[in-house]
C-alpha cells in the first residue's frame, strides 16, 4: 500500500514554540517533534522536519486589505494567531482514520495534503527561437537601466534548486548574493549559498539578471531537501512553508541602515497532477483551498510586502509536461494560481503562445495566468533553451526587481504595495490574443518599454510593439491564436498551433 505524505497542523504550545524557535535559529533542539506533537494513529511524524510557526485562519492579515493588513503584522507570531506545522507520512488506506481521530483530538487543528513539488523544465526536443539578447532587446532594458531600473538595492529570492554564482559570472552576470539571508532545508546537503552544481536554480537566475542586472540574489535552494525515495528537483510542500517562514523573518527583521525592504520571490514550480493531493473538496486539499498553511504563509509573505511570482506551468493542452498525465484543464493548482501573486505563462520572442504554457483558468483565482513572460530562448546555457514557464516566470520577476529599484516597497505607501505592483504589470502588458484579458497570455506580455515610462524617456524611441513586430519579421511566427467568446468562458475549448517554439 502506498504511502501519503502530510502536514499536521497543531496548536500552539510552549515546548512547539520552543522547538520551532530553536530550529529557526539554529540551536539544538531540547526535544523531538514526537515528543511535543499528539500522537495519533497511523502517523509517522517525520523527525527531521522541525515545527514551522504559520499564521492560524483567523489572523486578521489574511483577510484585511493591504492597508489594514500590514498592521496585524505585529500579531502574526502571537498564540492567538499562531499554529505550527509538523509533516509525516501515513498508508492511504490509514488517512479517513487519521482525520478523525485529528478532529477529535482539540490540540490539533487539522490535517493537509504535502504533495511532491517539482520545477516546470522546458518540452523536449523543440529548438530555442531567439536569444537573451533578444529578450534583453524586448524588455527595453537599456531604458529601464537608464531609467535608474536595474535592480539595485532589491533582493531576489531564487526558490529553487540553487544558484551557481561562479556559473552566473562566467556567462556574464553579475548579481550580488546575500548568503546569510539564504536558505537550505536541513536534509540538504551542506552546500555554501551560490555554491550548488549548476541546474534549473542557476537559469532561473539567469533570466531574472537579463532585466535586473544589479539586483542581491537570496539563494533559497528549497528543490534540494532530498526527501526519501526523492530527487534533485523536487521536494515537498512542507519544505515551502518552511521557506517562505524564512522570507517572511527576512521581510519583517529590523531594517538595516539605509536598506530598501524589496523582496522579489520567484518561484518556477509547482504540482502536476491532482492524484498527488487530496481530493477537491476534502479539507486538507492543496489545489483549491486557500486555507491551506503555505496558501496560508503565502499570503501573509505578501502582505508584508513582496512581490511574489509563480509558474502557470507546463501543462498547456498542445504538448503538455508528461507528469501532467493529459490533465490540461483547470491544471493551475493551488498558490500557482493565488490571489496575491503574479502568475506567469510562457511567449516566444516573436510573442506566440508556447504550445506547453498552461491554459486558465486557476482554481484559487480563476483569473489566472496574469502575465506573459518571455521563454524558449538560448540564454544561461544550462539546457539548449531557457525554456518552460520556469523561464518566463524569472525574466518577468526581472523586470519587477527592476522597477523595485525606483518604486522600493515602503508599507506608509500604498502605491508601493505588492498589489498595486501588479496592477501597474497588468495595465501596462502588451495586449495578446482576444482584446483584454484572456486565459492564454493573461493581460498580454510584460512590457518593459512601457514601465520604463514610470520616469520620462524620449519619444523617438522605438515602441514595445514595433520590437515585437521587428522581432517577428526576422525569425517568422505561427498565426496569432484570437479565442472566441465560446473558448474565453470555456477554456478547455482553447487551442494553440504553436507547440513549444518549433517552426
Amino acid at each position: 500500500m502506498s504511502k501519503k505524505n502530510v502536514m499536521v497542523e497543531v496548536l500552539q504550545s510552549a515546548a512547539i514554540a520552543d522547538l520551532a524557535a530553536s530550529s529557526m535559529m539554529g540551536m539544538p533542539m531540547a526535544l523531538t517533534v514526537n515528543e511535543v506533537v499528539p500522537q495519533l494513529p497511523g502517523l509517522q511524524i517525520d523527525p527531521t522536519f522541525a515545527p514551522v510557526a504559520i499564521p492560524t485562519v483567523e489572523f486578521p492579515g489574511l483577510a484585511a486589505t493591504p492597508a489594514s493588513g500590514l498592521a496585524t503584522l505585529a500579531d502574526l507570531d502571537s498564540p492567538t494567531y499562531t499554529s505550527y506545522i509538523v509533516r509525516g507520512q501515513v498508508e492511504e488506506r490509514d488517512i479517513d482514520n487519521l482525520v478523525n481521530a485529528a478532529q477529535g483530538n482539540s490540540q490539533i487543528v487539522g490535517v493537509y495534503a504535502d504533495p511532491t513539488i517539482e520545477v516546470c523544465p522546458i518540452c523536449p526536443g523543440d529548438p530555442a527561437k531567439g536569444s537573451a539578447t533578444d529578450v534583453e532587446r524586448l524588455l527595453c532594458v537599456e531604458r529601464l537601466r537608464q531609467a535608474g531600473m536595474d535592480g539595485r538595492g532589491v533582493l531576489v529570492a531564487i526558490v529553487d534548486t540553487g544558484i551557481n554564482l561562479a556559473y552566473l559570472n562566467a556567462h556574464g552576470k553579475s548579481p550580488s548574493l546575500d548568503a546569510a539571508r539564504s536558505w537550505r532545508p536541513a536534509t540538504a546537503p551542506a552546500v555554501a549559498p551560490g555554491a550548488w552544481p549548476v541546474n534549473h536554480g542557476t537559469m532561473c537566475a539567469f533570466d531574472v539578471c537579463i532585466a535586473a542586472p544589479r539586483c542581491t540574489l537570496l539563494d533559497i535552494a528549497l528543490l534540494q531537501s532530498r526527501q526519501p525515495g526523492g530527487s534533485i528537483m523536487e521536494g515537498l510542500l512542507s519544505d515551502a512553508v518552511l521557506a517562505y517562514r524564512h522570507l517572511l523573518n527576512v521581510m519583517i527583521a529590523p531594517k538595516r541602515p539605509g536598506e530598501s525592504r524589496s523582496l522579489v520571490v520567484n518561484n518556477s514550480w509547482g504540482m502536476f497532477h491532482p492524484s498527488w493531493d487530496f481530493p477537491v473538496g476534502h479539507p486538507g486539499n492543496y489545489s483549491d483551498n486557500p486555507n491551506h498553511p503555505f496558501s496560508r504563509i503565502v499570503a501573509t509573505l505578501e502582505r508584508a510586502g513582496a512581490d511574489i511570482l509563480f509558474a502557470a506551468g507546463n501543462c498547456g493542452k498542445d504538448c503538455p509536461d508528461g507528469r501532467c498525465r493529459g490533465v490540461t484543464t483547470n491544471a493551475i493548482y493551488g498558490a500557482n494560481g493565488h490571489p496575491q501573486v503574479l502568475c506567469v505563462a510562457g511567449v516566444d520572442v516573436t510573442g506566440q503562445r508556447v504550445g506547453y504554457s498552461t491554459i486558465g483558468p486557476g482554481r484559487l483565482t480563476r483569473q489566472k495566468p496574469d502575465i506573459s513572460g518571455f521563454t524558449h530562448f538560448q540564454g544561461s546555457g544550462v539546457y539548449p533553451a531557457d525554456g518552460g514557464t520556469s523561464a518566463a516566470t524569472p525574466v518577468v520577476a526581472g523586470v519587477i526587481a527592476a522597477v523595485r529599484s525606483r518604486r522600493p516597497y515602503n508599507p506608509t505607501l500604498i502605491f508601493s504595495y505588492p498589489g498595486a505592483i501588479r496592477n501597474l504589470v497588468r495595465s501596462t502588458a502588451l495586449d495578446r490574443g482576444v482584446a483584454g484579458y484572456d486565459y492564454e497570455y493573461g493581460y498580454g506580455i510584460i512590457n518593459g518599454c512601457r514601465l520604463s515610462q514610470i520616469v520620462p524617456i524620449s519619444s523617438s524611441e522605438s515602441t514595445y510593439e514595433e520590437l515585437l513586430t521587428a522581432m517577428t519579421a526576422s525569425i517568422g511566427s505561427e498565426p496569432t491564436v484570437v479565442l472566441s467568446e465560446e473558448e474565453i468562458n470555456h477554456p478547455d475549448a482553447a487551442s494553440s498551433t504553436n507547440c513549444g517554439c518549433a517552426e
